[in-house]
This record gives C-alpha cells, sequence and structure tokens, in this order.
C-alpha cells in the first residue's frame, strides 16, 4: 500500500478546514495577548479612583441617610419622652390645663432644641373613682439633603395616665 494522501484529510486526521480555523485562533491570540495588549492589562492606576468616583455620591448619600434616621429616632424618643414626664405632671396636679402641660412639654423640647411640638390634651370622664386623660404630642422632623426635596416625617404619640380624685 502506497502511503498516498485520501482528499479532505491532512496527516493529523481532522478536516483540512478545521487546521486553518486553528491558526486563525493562534493568530487571533498573539494579537490579543501580544507585548502592548498585556501592557494595556497590566495597566491598573487609576482604576481604584475611577471606582470610587462611581461609588461614592451613594455611599455619602447612603451615610447622610443613616445620620438622619438616626436623628429622626432620636428627636421621637425625646418626644416620647418629654410626654411622659409631662403626664407624671399631671397626674401629680389634676388640676393642669392644657396649656400648662403644653408649656412644660415645651420648656424642656426647647432645651434639646426642638420646636413645633403639639400637645393636646383628652380627659374621660370620672368611671369607678379615677378619670383617664390621654395626652398626645404630634411632631413633625424634616430630613432636607441640598438638592433633593424634604422628606417630613410626621409622628404623633400618645400617652395615658389615671388622674386620681376628682
Amino acid at each position: 500500500m502506497s502511503a498516498r494522501a485520501i482528499p479532505a484529510k491532512v496527516r493529523s486526521g481532522f478536516p483540512s478546514g478545521f487546521a486553518s480555523k486553528q491558526r486563525d485562533l493562534l493568530r487571533f491570540r498573539e494579537t490579543v495577548n501580544g507585548p502592548r495588549a498585556s501592557a494595556f492589562r497590566q495597566d491598573r492606576s487609576g482604576g481604584a479612583g475611577l471606582e470610587f468616583a462611581l461609588i461614592a455620591p451613594f455611599l455619602i448619600m447612603l451615610l447622610f441617610g443613616i445620620f438622619a434616621f438616626g436623628w429622626s429616632m432620636n428627636a421621637i424618643s425625646s418626644v416620647r419622652y418629654t410626654l411622659e414626664t409631662s403626664s407624671r405632671s399631671l397626674q401629680l396636679q389634676n388640676t393642669l390645663t392644657q396649656a400648662d402641660i403644653q408649656s412644660i412639654a415645651t420648656q424642656k423640647l426647647q432645651a434639646l432644641g426642638m420646636k413645633d411640638v403639639n400637645v393636646t390634651i383628652a380627659i374621660d370622664p370620672a368611671s369607678g373613682g379615677f378619670r383617664m386623660a390621654h395626652l398626645t404630642a404630634t411632631y413633625a422632623f424634616v430630613i432636607d439633603f441640598p438638592y433633593f426635596s424634604a422628606f417630613p416625617i410626621n409622628y404623633a404619640t400618645t400617652v395615658t395616665v389615671p388622674l386620681v380624685g376628682s
């Protein structure tokens, strides 16, 4: 038998079109992985700065949002505490009026730097020898960032206390 070539076959046993595709792939890899391309891939100067510049505004807004939310929770807690101390004053002196309770609450809240807190009293009729007083405080905490619209958080809390005596 002679060593004659079979048509459409190369000595490796693959079709001849496959060998040319493999050669083209090797040329492409040399182009992509050449000395200039590898130098470009290795140069990463400024990459971290660019990524930080893209992410920093969102991180700063998140930080401000966390701070504003914590500040609003502090304000809400202060209003609640002031309302509870005002209700204790009402328990000790049943004759206090709404204006008296409002002035007590305003005095305590102004020391904390808070304004525009509205306190109301509703007293139930006597039943079983005592009356119930419902003190309600309403407060609007406004979150205001530059370049964004103001976002108010409206808060209302109620404290109910018994008033012993007539």
